[in-house]
């Protein structure tokens, strides 16, 4: 690669790298970057070849991230920064490649600077690919399971541990149960992130510091079994009707919601499926089943656990009163994150004024965190929500998350 075609700034650079990564993994108006495949490769094989033109040394871990220091920095223990390169099938060009430039920059600058710092881009973080997250990272943790090897990628048909060895990595250090020597070496993880939802939006700011990582109570299976017949036949006293059961329970949900948050707490709620069967649906017909599911999220684990109590209890009184039965199936759960303190206070202080939000969707810094590595997180604004070909990052907001994140990190030493 001739270096002189390489720009120099953070923000021509930046520009540079978003628009090369865009053009190696275009897909329709989005991008396409499966976890362990060739455009996630091809765009880390590009960011590896510039870092060399501007003077830092790279490699591969044994699970395949791609890690970047300045030279002289050996095997020393340093903080890292960075974030993932794979993508939701066409999904924007921002999510994750936006904190995979910033901590090349940021390792860039501590190269120029004479600091300990390293940076690393990810794979696998998007859960598509393989029906769970963060693949890429726990692989370098050796903290894969034998199941989770086997699982499928949904385009190719192949495994986990098949794309791994693919790619040139190693599938049996991803389930070794002892991390790489780059994880052992990490002190601190900081990670710059696209917001996924519209709150700096509709603040008006173009970045802030992230709080904690919402944890999730999840339903993906529930049902309500009620008894078909004639809409116009069966009077209301008379009927068990599952969609009208539903529909009691999310409207309960929903004014639960409001109150809770007019208590202070936090919490977010989605039904995301609300189904009946289409062969046997008709206008004229009262259906005799619903699927579906629900989203529960909170920074507060006290308002999972109530929600998850409170559930049982209400869907059995609905039940009981509209003559229905609700069965939830098996919840999936994570606790919440709180992001550490130091680094949330060391982006605070470049970020005066800024109030902290918290996170919604999971992250690596996350991740990081529930394995014993501190971490911090900024996010940047971004129009149109995430994981669609429509997100929208402008510049300007990206090189002030920088700075700050650049802030934070000299500051914490």
């Amino acid at each position: 690669m001739d270096s002189m075609l390489v720009p120099d700034s953070d923000a021509a650079l930046a520009s540079h790298l978003l628009a090369l990564f865009r053009r190696l993994s275009a897909d329709g108006d989005g991008v396409t970057r499966p976890a362990y495949g060739a455009a996630e490769t091809a765009c880390l094989q590009a960011l590896a070849a510039i870092a060399g033109e501007q003077g830092l040394e790279s490699w591969w871990d044994a699970a395949g991230n791609l890690w970047m220091q300045p030279p002289g920095l050996g095997d020393a223990p340093a903080p890292a920064c960075g974030s993932h390169m794979d993508s939701v099938p066409q999904g924007g060009n921002f999510d994750g490649a936006a904190g995979v430039v910033a901590g090349f920059l940021c390792v860039r600058q501590a190269m120029r600077e004479g600091r300990a710092l390293r940076a690393v881009a990810l794979r696998g973080e998007e859960s598509p690919w393989f029906g769970a997250p963060h693949v890429g990272l726990r692989a370098a943790f050796g903290a894969l399971s034998a199941a989770e090897l086997a699982i499928p990628r949904r385009d190719s048909g192949q495994t986990l541990a098949w794309h791994i060895a693919e790619q040139g990595a190693d599938p049996a250090a991803a389930g070794c149960g002892a991390p790489a020597p780059e994880i052992a070496r990490t002190s601190f993880f900081w990670e710059l992130h696209i917001e996924q939802g519209p709150v700096l939006v509709d603040r008006a700011l173009p970045a802030a510091p992230v709080s904690a990582v919402r944890g999730h109570l999840r339903f993906p299976a529930a049902r309500c079994l009620g008894e078909a017949g004639h809409s116009g036949a069966v009077p209301r006293h008379l009927r068990r009707d599952p969609v009208l059961a539903v529909a009691e329970l999310l409207h309960e949900l929903d004014t639960l919601w409001a109150r809770s948050l007019q208590d202070g707490a936090d919490l977010v709620l989605t039904a995301g499926q609300l189904l009946v069967d289409p062969a046997s649906a008709a206008p004229t017909r009262i259906p005799d089943a619903v699927r579906f599911s629900l989203d529960l999220r909170s920074t507060q684990q006290e308002t999972l656990a109530g929600l998850s109590s409170l559930l049982p209890r209400r869907c059995a009184e609905i039940g009981a009163r509209r003559g229905v039965t609700f069965d939830l199936g098996a919840p999936v759960t994570a606790a919440p994150v709180v992001l550490d303190a130091g680094g949330r206070a060391a982006l605070e202080a470049a970020l005066p004024g800024v109030q902290p939000v918290a996170s919604g969707a999971g992250h690596d810094a996350a991740e990081f965190l529930r394995r014993g590595v501190p971490a911090a997180m900024v996010f940047v604004r971004n129009e149109h929500g995430s994981h669609n070909p429509a997100e929208a990052m402008a510049l300007e907001d990206f090189l002030a998350s920088l700075a700050a994140l650049q802030s934070a990190i000299r500051g914490q030493g």
